[in-house]
Protein backbone atom coordinates (compact mmCIF):
# COMPACT_ATOMS: atom_id res chain seq x y z
CA UNK A 1 0.00 0.00 0.00
CA UNK A 2 2.59 2.48 0.96
CA UNK A 3 4.76 1.42 -1.95
CA UNK A 4 1.68 2.98 -4.59
CA UNK A 5 1.63 5.58 -2.46
CA UNK A 6 5.37 6.55 -2.84
CA UNK A 7 5.21 5.58 -6.85
CA UNK A 8 2.14 8.16 -6.93
CA UNK A 9 3.94 10.65 -4.86
CA UNK A 10 7.80 11.26 -5.47
CA UNK A 11 8.17 14.40 -4.17
CA UNK A 12 7.82 12.69 -0.69
CA UNK A 13 11.13 11.82 0.37
CA UNK A 14 11.18 12.49 4.05
CA UNK A 15 8.27 12.53 7.11
CA UNK A 16 8.98 16.03 7.19
CA UNK A 17 6.79 16.20 3.50
CA UNK A 18 4.00 14.21 5.39
CA UNK A 19 1.01 16.64 5.65
CA UNK A 20 -2.49 17.00 5.13
CA UNK A 21 -2.67 18.22 2.10
CA UNK A 22 0.18 15.74 0.75
CA UNK A 23 -2.99 13.17 1.11
CA UNK A 24 -5.28 14.95 -0.34
CA UNK A 25 -3.09 15.31 -3.65
CA UNK A 26 -2.64 11.56 -3.52
CA UNK A 27 -6.34 11.06 -3.50
CA UNK A 28 -6.46 13.30 -6.81
CA UNK A 29 -4.14 11.33 -8.61
CA UNK A 30 -6.04 8.06 -7.43
CA UNK A 31 -8.93 9.54 -9.23
CA UNK A 32 -7.08 10.46 -12.58
CA UNK A 33 -4.65 8.25 -13.13
CA UNK A 34 -4.66 6.20 -16.00
CA UNK A 35 -3.27 2.27 -15.73
CA UNK A 36 -3.01 -0.99 -17.96
CA UNK A 37 -4.56 -3.70 -16.67
CA UNK A 38 -5.41 -7.04 -18.61
CA UNK A 39 -4.18 -6.88 -22.19
CA UNK A 40 -2.95 -3.33 -22.15
CA UNK A 41 -6.80 -2.15 -21.26
CA UNK A 42 -6.19 1.50 -19.95
CA UNK A 43 -8.82 2.42 -16.92
CA UNK A 44 -8.90 5.79 -15.58
CA UNK A 45 -8.93 6.18 -11.76
CA UNK A 46 -10.11 3.84 -9.04
CA UNK A 47 -12.92 3.38 -7.14
CA UNK A 48 -14.15 5.02 -3.88
CA UNK A 49 -14.00 2.17 -2.35
CA UNK A 50 -10.06 1.64 -3.15
CA UNK A 51 -9.50 5.06 -2.06
CA UNK A 52 -11.06 4.69 0.99
CA UNK A 53 -9.13 1.48 1.44
CA UNK A 54 -5.84 3.42 1.10
CA UNK A 55 -6.80 6.65 3.43
CA UNK A 56 -7.48 3.53 6.17
CA UNK A 57 -4.23 1.92 5.94
CA UNK A 58 -2.32 5.04 5.82
CA UNK A 59 -4.18 6.32 8.49
CA UNK A 60 -2.46 3.14 10.69
CA UNK A 61 0.54 3.90 9.65
CA UNK A 62 0.94 7.52 10.19
CA UNK A 63 -0.81 7.17 13.68
CA UNK A 64 2.22 4.79 14.09
CA UNK A 65 5.07 7.42 12.93
CA UNK A 66 3.23 9.98 15.33
CA UNK A 67 3.39 7.31 18.19
CA UNK A 68 7.23 6.74 17.42
CA UNK A 69 7.43 10.50 17.01
CA UNK A 70 9.19 10.22 13.41
CA UNK A 71 6.45 12.98 13.37
CA UNK A 72 6.17 16.05 14.78
CA UNK A 73 3.26 17.54 13.89
CA UNK A 74 -0.08 15.38 14.81
CA UNK A 75 -1.36 15.27 10.57
CA UNK A 76 -3.78 12.32 11.15
CA UNK A 77 -6.30 14.54 12.88
CA UNK A 78 -6.35 16.85 10.54
CA UNK A 79 -6.49 14.72 7.33
CA UNK A 80 -10.17 14.55 5.74
CA UNK A 81 -11.59 11.44 4.91
CA UNK A 82 -12.49 10.69 1.54
CA UNK A 83 -16.45 10.02 1.30
CA UNK A 84 -17.96 6.47 1.87
CA UNK A 85 -18.73 4.10 -1.07
CA UNK A 86 -22.24 3.96 -2.12
CA UNK A 87 -22.75 0.15 -3.07
CA UNK A 88 -25.01 -0.71 -6.26
CA UNK A 89 -23.71 -3.84 -7.51
CA UNK A 90 -25.48 -7.49 -6.18
CA UNK A 91 -22.70 -9.30 -4.62
CA UNK A 92 -24.43 -12.33 -3.61
CA UNK A 93 -25.36 -15.09 -6.71
CA UNK A 94 -28.83 -15.90 -7.28
CA UNK A 95 -30.46 -19.43 -6.35
CA UNK A 96 -30.90 -20.28 -9.96
CA UNK A 97 -26.85 -19.23 -10.00
CA UNK A 98 -25.49 -21.50 -7.53
CA UNK A 99 -28.04 -24.56 -8.90
CA UNK A 100 -26.02 -23.86 -12.11
CA UNK A 101 -23.08 -24.28 -11.37
CA UNK A 102 -23.78 -27.22 -8.84
CA UNK A 103 -25.61 -28.73 -12.23
CA UNK A 104 -22.60 -28.30 -13.88
CA UNK A 105 -20.13 -29.91 -11.21
CA UNK A 106 -22.76 -33.21 -11.40
CA UNK A 107 -22.62 -33.02 -15.10
CA UNK A 108 -19.20 -32.96 -15.59
CA UNK A 109 -18.05 -35.03 -12.82
CA UNK A 110 -20.42 -38.02 -13.47
CA UNK A 111 -17.85 -40.42 -14.47
CA UNK A 112 -15.30 -39.63 -11.63
CA UNK A 113 -16.80 -40.41 -8.22
CA UNK A 114 -13.99 -38.60 -6.61
CA UNK A 115 -13.83 -35.25 -7.97
CA UNK A 116 -17.53 -35.42 -8.06
CA UNK A 117 -17.52 -35.65 -4.17
CA UNK A 118 -14.71 -33.29 -3.95
CA UNK A 119 -16.16 -30.46 -5.75
CA UNK A 120 -19.70 -30.85 -4.36
CA UNK A 121 -17.83 -30.54 -1.01
CA UNK A 122 -15.67 -27.71 -2.03
CA UNK A 123 -19.14 -25.57 -3.62
CA UNK A 124 -21.17 -26.80 -0.36
CA UNK A 125 -18.78 -25.45 2.10
CA UNK A 126 -18.76 -22.32 0.86
CA UNK A 127 -22.59 -21.82 0.56
CA UNK A 128 -23.13 -23.39 3.69
CA UNK A 129 -20.54 -21.35 6.06
CA UNK A 130 -19.68 -18.60 4.60
CA UNK A 131 -16.11 -19.35 4.41
CA UNK A 132 -13.26 -17.51 3.31
CA UNK A 133 -11.29 -19.08 0.55
CA UNK A 134 -7.94 -19.55 2.80
CA UNK A 135 -9.61 -20.94 5.63
CA UNK A 136 -11.43 -23.55 3.19
CA UNK A 137 -7.93 -24.82 2.01
CA UNK A 138 -6.70 -24.48 5.35
CA UNK A 139 -9.30 -27.06 6.99
CA UNK A 140 -8.28 -30.25 8.44
CA UNK A 141 -10.03 -33.48 9.32
CA UNK A 142 -9.75 -32.97 12.64
CA UNK A 143 -11.68 -29.83 12.70
CA UNK A 144 -14.94 -31.14 11.48
CA UNK A 145 -17.13 -31.72 14.63
CA UNK A 146 -19.44 -34.14 13.99
CA UNK A 147 -20.68 -35.21 17.03
CA UNK A 148 -20.96 -31.46 18.51
CA UNK A 149 -22.14 -30.43 14.59
CA UNK A 150 -19.68 -27.77 14.42
CA UNK A 151 -16.62 -26.95 11.80
CA UNK A 152 -13.76 -25.30 13.60
CA UNK A 153 -12.24 -22.23 11.83
CA UNK A 154 -8.47 -22.14 13.15
CA UNK A 155 -7.79 -18.07 13.82
CA UNK A 156 -4.10 -18.64 12.88
CA UNK A 157 -5.82 -19.46 9.60
CA UNK A 158 -8.17 -16.70 9.53
CA UNK A 159 -7.99 -13.12 7.90
CA UNK A 160 -9.61 -11.90 11.34
CA UNK A 161 -6.97 -13.96 13.24
CA UNK A 162 -9.73 -15.27 15.32
CA UNK A 163 -10.86 -18.57 16.23
CA UNK A 164 -14.58 -19.64 15.65
CA UNK A 165 -17.02 -22.56 15.28
CA UNK A 166 -19.84 -22.64 12.57
CA UNK A 167 -22.60 -24.92 12.75
CA UNK A 168 -22.43 -27.73 10.73
CA UNK A 169 -25.61 -27.82 8.17
CA UNK A 170 -26.62 -31.12 7.48
CA UNK A 171 -26.71 -31.33 4.16
CA UNK A 172 -22.88 -30.13 4.28
CA UNK A 173 -22.32 -32.81 6.73
CA UNK A 174 -23.48 -35.81 4.75
CA UNK A 175 -21.39 -34.24 1.81
CA UNK A 176 -18.01 -34.00 3.83
CA UNK A 177 -19.18 -37.85 4.76
CA UNK A 178 -19.26 -38.82 1.52
CA UNK A 179 -16.16 -37.32 0.30
CA UNK A 180 -14.22 -39.27 3.57
CA UNK A 181 -15.39 -42.37 2.21
CA UNK A 182 -13.64 -41.38 -1.46
CA UNK A 183 -10.77 -40.77 0.66
CA UNK A 184 -10.28 -44.39 2.44
CA UNK A 185 -10.94 -45.77 -1.09
CA UNK A 186 -7.82 -44.67 -1.92
CA UNK A 187 -5.96 -44.59 1.28
CA UNK A 188 -5.37 -40.87 1.65
CA UNK A 189 -3.04 -40.33 4.74
CA UNK A 190 -3.43 -36.24 3.72
CA UNK A 191 -4.51 -34.11 7.06
CA UNK A 192 -6.38 -31.60 5.18
CA UNK A 193 -9.75 -32.20 4.33
CA UNK A 194 -9.86 -31.23 0.48
CA UNK A 195 -7.55 -32.53 -1.29
CA UNK A 196 -5.51 -32.58 -4.84
CA UNK A 197 -7.50 -35.48 -7.13
CA UNK A 198 -3.80 -36.11 -8.44
CA UNK A 199 -2.07 -36.46 -5.35
CA UNK A 200 -2.43 -36.60 -1.70
CA UNK A 201 -1.75 -33.29 -0.72
CA UNK A 202 -3.19 -29.99 0.03
CA UNK A 203 -5.88 -28.40 -2.09
CA UNK A 204 -3.80 -25.00 -2.96
CA UNK A 205 -4.95 -21.47 -3.93
CA UNK A 206 -3.44 -22.49 -7.96
CA UNK A 207 -5.82 -25.19 -7.56
CA UNK A 208 -8.87 -23.37 -6.67
CA UNK A 209 -7.91 -21.11 -8.89
CA UNK A 210 -8.84 -23.35 -11.50
CA UNK A 211 -11.16 -25.03 -10.13
CA UNK A 212 -13.68 -21.64 -10.38
CA UNK A 213 -12.30 -21.38 -13.80
CA UNK A 214 -13.07 -24.66 -15.08
CA UNK A 215 -16.76 -23.70 -13.28
CA UNK A 216 -17.05 -20.47 -14.78
CA UNK A 217 -16.70 -21.69 -18.25
CA UNK A 218 -18.58 -25.41 -17.43
CA UNK A 219 -21.07 -23.13 -15.92
CA UNK A 220 -21.42 -19.91 -18.17
CA UNK A 221 -21.84 -18.34 -14.76
CA UNK A 222 -19.21 -15.73 -14.03
CA UNK A 223 -18.53 -15.69 -10.40
CA UNK A 224 -15.38 -15.77 -8.21
CA UNK A 225 -15.43 -17.57 -4.46
CA UNK A 226 -15.98 -14.54 -2.42
CA UNK A 227 -19.47 -13.51 -3.80
CA UNK A 228 -20.51 -17.29 -2.70
CA UNK A 229 -19.92 -15.70 0.58
CA UNK A 230 -21.74 -12.92 0.22
CA UNK A 231 -24.51 -15.53 -0.89
CA UNK A 232 -24.31 -17.42 2.23
CA UNK A 233 -24.48 -13.70 4.43
CA UNK A 234 -27.77 -12.76 2.47
CA UNK A 235 -29.33 -15.87 2.86
CA UNK A 236 -28.58 -16.07 6.42
CA UNK A 237 -30.57 -12.56 6.59
CA UNK A 238 -33.74 -13.44 4.44
CA UNK A 239 -34.26 -16.44 7.20
CA UNK A 240 -34.39 -14.01 9.41
CA UNK A 241 -31.04 -14.42 11.14
CA UNK A 242 -29.92 -10.83 12.79
CA UNK A 243 -27.11 -9.09 11.96
CA UNK A 244 -25.25 -10.14 14.62
CA UNK A 245 -25.84 -13.62 13.96
CA UNK A 246 -24.25 -13.02 10.61
CA UNK A 247 -21.71 -11.24 12.00
CA UNK A 248 -20.35 -14.13 13.84
CA UNK A 249 -20.63 -16.72 11.36
CA UNK A 250 -18.67 -15.03 8.64
CA UNK A 251 -15.67 -14.14 11.57
CA UNK A 252 -16.30 -10.69 11.30
CA UNK A 253 -14.65 -8.16 13.97
CA UNK A 254 -16.91 -4.84 12.54
CA UNK A 255 -20.59 -4.66 11.87
CA UNK A 256 -19.82 -2.29 9.68
CA UNK A 257 -18.34 -4.78 7.04
CA UNK A 258 -20.93 -7.13 7.55
CA UNK A 259 -23.78 -4.75 6.45
CA UNK A 260 -21.78 -4.96 3.37
CA UNK A 261 -22.32 -8.05 2.23
CA UNK A 262 -25.95 -7.30 2.94
CA UNK A 263 -26.39 -5.08 0.06
CA UNK A 264 -27.77 -7.40 -2.42
CA UNK A 265 -30.64 -7.65 -0.43
CA UNK A 266 -33.05 -5.02 -2.27
CA UNK A 267 -35.76 -2.71 -0.02
CA UNK A 268 -38.93 -5.01 -2.05
CA UNK A 269 -37.80 -8.07 -0.65
CA UNK A 270 -39.26 -6.26 2.91
CA UNK A 271 -42.82 -6.23 1.23
CA UNK A 272 -43.26 -9.80 2.74
CA UNK A 273 -43.03 -8.64 6.31
CA UNK A 274 -43.68 -4.81 6.12
CA UNK A 275 -47.81 -6.36 4.92
CA UNK A 276 -47.79 -8.44 8.35
CA UNK A 277 -47.69 -5.35 10.29
CA UNK A 278 -50.46 -4.00 12.22
CA UNK A 279 -50.99 -1.27 14.67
Amino acid sequence: MFSTFQKIMPEVLTTTDLNPSVLNVFYMRLRTRTRYVGKNTPVVGVKTSTIKTYHNKLMVFFKWLEFNRFLENTISNKITKPPNPEYEDERALSQSNISTIISAIAMNTMDDSFTFKRDILIMSLFIYTGIRRQEMLSLKIQDIKFDEGTIFINGKTSKSKKSRYIPLHPILSNHIKCFLRERRKIKSLSSSLIISCKKDAPFTHHGLKHWVERYRRLSGVRFHVHQLRHSFACSLARENANIITIMNALGHSNIKTTQGYLRSIRAEESRHFIEKLSF
